[in-house]
């Protein structure tokens, strides 16, 4: 059974997001392996980020799957497709991840960031970017602009572009054919009622459809 959405399902950005995150790094992956081989390879990373509870009290760990591009001659970064997370979105890891977006655009890496949750405050600010819930940004390596799509809930995900070193071509990552091969081969429709409101924050009637 397919998401009765169009393109990302808001349903997903709950509980279930830990699994859609992991599911979707893997997918990215297999999707984008027959377009890079021989000359580069796709890889996921999984780095830790802290996730502090309020009030000081202790606060944990989260495991946070990416996917890299890497060249098979000598296993160089050439970019890293970033899916974010709720804790890339506030703080302290809204700071921690825009300090690593930094350090890639220093070492000359394209960045490609999947902002497929509603909630959080994105960690780049771009004053032309509609307001949309849902956002992809291409930063490629030594550009002074991003490239961007916006995506309305009634959108589909889009085919974005991943660079690779010069003077090799872009691939194409279709985003949406990635989301709906993981919500039909994980059942997800299983665990979602559809009849109660998606998790927070509250969808406005028109983006319901009222």
């Amino acid at each position: 059974m397919p998401s009765p959405f169009p393109g990302m399902d808001p349903y997903l950005e709950g509980y279930l997001w830990p699994d859609v995150h992991s599911a979707l790094a893997s997918k990215i992956r297999q999707q984008l392996t027959p377009l890079l081989r021989p000359k580069y390879a796709a890889r996921l990373a999984v780095y830790l980020a802290e996730d502090p509870y309020p009030e000081g009290e202790v606060g944990i760990l989260l495991r946070v799957t990416n996917v890299e591009i890497r060249d098979t001659a000598n296993n160089r970064l050439i970019t890293s497709i970033e899916i974010l997370s709720p804790v890339n979105k506030r703080e302290p890891g809204l700071t921690a991840y825009r300090q690593k977006r930094r350090r890639l655009y220093e070492a000359g890496v394209h960045l490609l960031e999947l902002d497929l949750l509603r909630r959080g405050k994105r960690p780049f600010d771009q004053p032309r970017l509609p307001v949309v819930p849902y956002c992809v940004a291409l930063t490629r390596a030594g550009a002074t602009q991003m490239e961007l799509w916006p995506i309305a809930l009634s959108m589909r995900l889009p085919v974005v572009p991943v660079p690779l070193q010069a003077p090799d071509p872009d691939v194409p990552l279709d985003l949406q054919g990635a989301l709906a091969a993981i919500y039909d081969e994980a059942a997800y429709e299983l665990s979602l009622d559809y009849d109660q409101p998606p998790p927070p924050p509250a969808l406005s009637a028109d983006e319901m459809g009222g």
